[in-house]
């Protein structure tokens, strides 16, 4: 009986299907996350952004599960979380408790450093932020002639 030994040649000329496996895969997902994007009201949308926006503006340093990430890896971080959470998420305030304040990990607390060495809860933080952005909406609202 002969053995079938391949040899490095052998392989010549072959094309690895990975690449283009892992293409369509990443124009999968974005696809799908801008469709659950598309499920969550617009309004609730638009919240998240700004405050995935105030972490990347931020020049912080976040904390998680003991390991320092500049802000753009934490958006990066907290996109994926989201797009993983899908419709489940459907308000700013639930992104915030439900995925951008603890490890689902370790249940860690993220933490955020600001530049000025103030370290606090990252939850407590967007929270913060959140009602900024309300209450200059409110705000707009009663300027609003009726």
């Amino acid at each position: 009986m002969r053995s079938k030994v391949q040899s490095p040649r052998s392989k010549v000329g072959r094309k690895s299907k990975v690449p283009g496996v892992l293409i369509l895969l990443a124009v999968f997902c974005l696809g799908a996350a801008e469709a659950l994007a598309a499920s969550r009201p617009a309004a609730e949308q638009a919240k998240i952004d700004w405050l995935l926006e105030e972490i990347r503006n931020s020049k912080a340093t976040f904390i998680r599960n003991g390991q320092e990430y500049d802000s753009s890896k934490a958006v990066s971080h907290l996109k994926t979380k989201l797009l993983f959470a899908g419709s489940r998420v459907q308000t700013a305030k639930q992104f915030i408790v439900g995925l951008a304040s603890n490890s689902s990990e370790s249940g860690k607390p993220y933490e955020i450093r600001l530049p000025d060495g103030n370290q606090l809860k990252l939850g407590a933080w967007l929270l913060d932020r959140l009602a900024v952005r309300e209450k200059g909406e409110q705000a707009e609202k009663e300027k609003a002639p009726r």
